[in-house]
């Protein structure tokens, strides 16, 4: 006679250290359906949703930073990396060039992205090709260049260190075991929001997570308000 083994899901009281309450700690999700097989959340992964989707790109006038005449060359179709960060980015010329000239991006943390010409492709976080004009730039002349992500679909999955789209976040903990089929979105309940204490020995991380990017995970999770905190029993 064959033996079947089977693996009973493991017990909340083995993750759980503490929890402040299940109403309001504990909240059903929507689990991202598989593609091209099906997705598996495994018990008390550390896990995340898609929180952005896809980017608009749209540059705005150059201005004339000195009052003058500005420069009237296009700028081509602006793309967006995938992961760029949102918000504006500035488009400064710097050195002005007949027919050409050299212009710097910056983030919208302000920091540099790049540098770039006239008339040859930038590729940075944003990408696009700078025309001349009629008018040429001159030192001081600038633009705004937006990236706008619409919202995200929401959706959970195991944290995916490697995604662009809010994923690579850890945002909370999956309590069962859960599986959404190709094409078919599945539910679960995850722990959302704390105060919350973890048994450090049951967390899942994502495969071949380092020790940095574990100690990176736990420190997002500590930092939701109010937290969840990863600790070692006993």
């Amino acid at each position: 006679m064959d033996v079947v083994k089977v693996v009973a899901p493991k017990t909340l009281g083995a993750l759980l250290l503490k929890e402040f309450d299940p109403d309001y700690c504990r909240e059903a999700v929507t689990v991202l359906a598989g593609s091209g097989g099906s997705r598996t959340v495994r018990q008390f992964a550390i896990s995340s949703y898609v929180a952005l989707g896809a980017a608009t790109v749209t540059a705005g006038a150059a201005v004339s930073g000195t009052g003058g005449t500005v420069g009237n060359g296009a700028i081509g179709t602006v793309t967006a990396d995938a992961g760029a960060m949102e918000g504006e980015y500035k488009q400064v010329f710097i050195e002005p060039e007949a027919d050409l000239g050299t212009f710097q991006v910056f983030r919208p943390d302000g920091v540099l992205d790049g540098v770039g010409k006239v008339g040859v492709a930038y590729n940075g976080m944003i990408n696009f090709t700078q025309a001349d004009g009629s008018n040429n730039f001159v030192a001081g002349d600038w633009r705004t260049i937006t990236v706008d992500y619409a919202a995200g679909s929401q959706k959970w999955t195991e944290v995916d260190l490697t995604a662009t789209d809010g994923r690579e976040i850890a945002r909370g903990v999956c309590l069962f075991e859960t599986a959404a089929a190709d094409g078919v979105d599945g539910t679960g309940v995850m722990l959302r929001r704390g105060p919350a204490i973890l048994n450090a020995d049951e967390v899942v991380y994502p495969a071949g997570a380092t020790s940095d990017q574990k100690a990176a995970l736990r420190a997002e999770l500590a930092a939701l308000s109010p937290p969840i905190i990863i600790r070692a029993a006993g």
